[in-house]
């Protein structure tokens, strides 16, 4: 859980940044990038896909957080922002996005940005990954449809809670807690099959 001086800190970072305090939005940038890899590298697997998406993400952000009016709520915000982004990419699959890692950004205002994103050498999340069991996990996982693969991942490796996840997404919290059933489901199944193979492998 976050303690409330955290808390009272970042919402103070996101009130800078909404007064158009650049410095502040690139500490907010800093401090919730590894977040942003880490949902969109379980939703794509293509890390250079995900670092242009996660350009895309930011600049959204920077556009839209003047209209953010509870800055306690930029957690759940700013997955909504980065699963738009997702689902933008997949409805428009094989276009470019218009920014790298190293371009700035122009403001229809005149105002510039220039996001520098450091890609992290290895998320917390994919060293869970390693090892013969995490592979057929990561491997289910990537099997089951967008969707339940979204809510699986905000709420088992994200650790959401299922009201986080309904505003991310955009749902009803009924919804998401069908979906997350399913896809727990759908997991189980494909799992089993493997541990099934071992024990059998064991006789």
């Amino acid at each position: 859980m976050v303690s409330s001086t955290v808390k009272e800190q970042q919402e103070t970072l996101i009130l800078r940044c909404q007064s158009g305090d650049r410095q502040a939005f690139m500490e907010l940038v800093q401090t919730h990038q590894n977040m942003v890899f880490a949902i969109l590298y379980r939703l794509l697997k293509d890390r250079e896909e995900v670092e242009d998406l996660a350009q895309e993400v930011w600049v959204k952000v920077y556009q839209s957080i003047r209209k953010l009016k509870s800055p306690g709520a930029f957690r759940s915000w700013l997955h909504r922002i980065a699963l738009n982004a997702f689902r933008d990419r997949m409805r428009q699959k094989g276009n470019q996005i218009a920014f790298s890692l190293d371009d700035s950004f122009q403001m229809d205002n005149g105002d510039s940005i220039q996001l520098e994103l450091e890609a992290p050498g290895l998320l917390p999340e994919e060293e869970l990954l390693q090892g013969e069991w995490q592979e057929h996990l990561e491997a289910a996982i990537m099997e089951l449809s967008p969707s339940h693969r979204a809510v699986i991942v905000m709420r088992e490796i994200q650790g959401m809670s299922y009201e986080e996840i309904a505003y991310a997404m955009d749902i009803s919290l009924g919804t998401v807690k069908s979906r997350i059933a399913r896809a727990r489901e759908k997991l189980i199944v494909r799992l089993s099959v493997y541990m099934k193979g071992k024990e059998e492998g064991k006789k």
